[in-house]
């Protein structure tokens, strides 16, 4: 059995579009929202549902239902993978048993690679995501980008995206000085400058530099600080790099600033823009005309060092903005990516307009560069500041709970919302804990597996399908039927969040099956009739398979016993 990549809502919407234009319809057709029924209209409406009779209304100058009763008489869905009938002005479709029962035994052969797609066709893009400055451990706040950049990539990968993970060092701008000036303060015994850094890592670090750097609290400031910055914002990356790895997260590439400057990136930005009149002179420093226009239009509000606007200051001294600029020519140009994803954090949202239009400026497409914003995470214990040294540090929080809870927590709610992090569900083994409802899902169906193979050595090597008849048998295969549309859309969105939702439902729909043997002995997966039990074993094993490729997309493990 073969259906499109995108699966059976992909089969059903295109033999839709086949009986719309064999009614005579030649124009551009309206979207007919086919969709998965929800909740209570699943038995009306069957799995999937579109209002096609009323889309059409206009085009066809015919009533609704008499429009959707005539595209169920002649649709044909390939495979008789569904029946079809129209109520009211929808036309109403319904997965058959027959079709579900095939669908397991595909799923089952093709193991992990369910799901997989070429929807990507193999496009290079970059992932540049979490980039904080590295002037202190990463805090939960910092995790939410982490996490989120990370499973997007692996989304993307699984569905044909050639993909890089890029952290972005920041090394020279003001908030790396201050902190480069913390550590100078802290190497002599003196408190940080005022909007420093004053955590105990900063006198962590200036101590490790006393000892790998000789002679460095000798040198007079203006010549110790930029060794001393560099030499901590190392010490920082090496810190931020082992925190991911504990979240199984690893980048191909830690650019660090300084080589859009060393390169000459940065500078041939600049001229670009300059020849093409994007930039301008204003009060002794070198704006960026688009965003000195924006300030123009909404009246006199004038900030000579507004870094989100000026390219060089009044003093000479470059701004992130100029930095940024030579970054977007390394990756656009330099390395030629299609497209480019960032993962921000929702403060950085008023800097969204000013990047697309340097995008622009610079002479490539805007819309190659995507911004994904994501709101704070919340804990009881209050605010946190990385300059005075007031935070809870990502690694606290997976010592507390684990690797497994933080990334699945992270990524159930859609990154415009704020999370508030539930640490005493998280380490709950209980079905209130989603991590755990998911995870104990799988070890069921891994425990079965052996349970059969200790009572029946010998099973059939092919399985009956045909022996699956029950609701729960067939709701669990009507969940694997979803499983390419929610990955083709969580990698076409960039929303992950997708993913934890249905790992839900497919994990209710495990449980009730495993459920449905404890009540009745004669509904276990293993039992006496050695056809059966190869039959309900084939569905375990379907089952298993996606819900472990579908943990992995998150970067949760799928453990074997629990």
């Amino acid at each position: 059995m073969t259906t499109p990549s995108g699966g059976i809502r992909e089969l059903i919407e295109d033999a839709l579009t086949s009986a719309v234009r064999s009614l005579g319809v030649e124009v551009a057709l309206p979207d007919l929202e086919l969709g998965r029924a929800k909740g209570g209209d699943r038995g009306e409406r069957g799995d999937y549902a579109s209002p096609a009779g009323l889309k059409l209304a206009k085009v066809l100058r015919e009533a609704p239902p008499s429009i959707a009763g005539r595209l169920a008489g002649v649709i044909s869905i390939p495979h008789d993978a569904a029946t079809v009938e129209a109520v009211g002005g929808y036309v109403n479709f319904r997965l058959t048993a027959d079709w579900l029962r095939r669908l397991v035994a595909t799923v089952a052969a093709n193991g992990p690679g369910y799901g997989r797609s070429q929807l990507g066709g193999g496009e290079r893009l970059q992932v540049e995501f979490a980039s904080i400055n590295p002037t202190g451990p990463l805090h939960i706040g910092h995790g939410r980008g982490t996490i989120l950049g990370d499973s997007i990539c692996r989304l993307l990968e699984f569905t044909g995206h050639d993909v890089q993970r890029e952290y972005y060092v920041n090394s020279d701008n003001t908030q790396t000085r201050r902190f480069g000036a913390s550590v100078y303060a802290r190497l002599h015994g003196k408190e940080p400058p005022e909007g420093g850094y004053t955590g105990d890592y900063v006198t962590e670090i200036a101590e490790a530099a006393r000892r790998d750097l000789p002679g460095i609290e000798g040198l007079p400031e203006e010549e110790a600080e930029p060794k001393l910055r560099m030499y901590a914002i190392q010490k920082v990356v090496e810190r931020i790099s082992a925190t991911v790895a504990r979240l199984n997260i690893h980048y191909d590439e830690w650019f660090w600033e300084s080589r859009v400057w060393e390169s000459g990136l940065a500078p041939r930005a600049i001229d670009r823009l300059r020849e093409s009149g994007y930039l301008k002179e204003r009060d002794g420093a070198l704006w960026f005309g688009p965003a000195l226009e924006e300030e123009d239009g909404l009246g006199e509000q004038v900030l000579a060092e507004d870094e989100d606007r000026v390219v060089i200051r009044s003093n000479g001294q470059p701004t992130y903005f100029a930095s940024d600029l030579g970054y977007l020519l390394s990756r656009f140009e330099e390395r030629g990516y299609n497209r480019v994803i960032e993962v921000w954090g929702a403060d950085h949202h008023g800097y969204v307009p000013r990047m697309k239009s340097a995008v622009a400026a610079l002479g490539f497409d805007p819309e190659k560069l995507v911004v994904i914003l994501h709101q704070m995470v919340n804990l009881k214990e209050g605010k946190m500041s990385k300059r005075a040294g007031r935070f809870v540090t990502l690694d606290e929080l997976v010592d507390r709970v684990g690797s497994d809870p933080v990334r699945y927590f992270y990524l159930l709610r859609s990154p415009d919302t704020t999370i508030e992090f539930d640490l005493e569900l998280a380490i709950t083994q209980s079905n209130e804990n989603p991590v755990y409802y998911a995870q104990y899902a799988h070890a069921r169906l891994v425990n079965v597996e052996v349970t059969a193979s200790e009572r029946h050595p010998r099973l059939p090597d092919r399985a009956d399908m045909s022996l699956l008849v029950h609701p729960w048998e067939l709701d669990v295969a009507r969940q694997l039927a979803f499983w390419p549309e929610i990955v083709q859309d969580a990698a076409r969105l960039l929303e992950p969040h997708r993913i934890p939702y249905y790992v839900q439902d497919l994990a209710t729909a495990v449980h009730r099956f495993y459920h449905a043997g404890n009540e009745t002995s004669e509904h276990r997966v293993v039992v006496d009739d050695i056809e059966l039990t190869r039959a309900r074993l084939e569905l375990c094993r379907a089952a298993r398979h996606t819900l472990r490729t579908a943990l992995d997309l998150m970067g949760v493990s799928a453990p074997e016993r629990m």
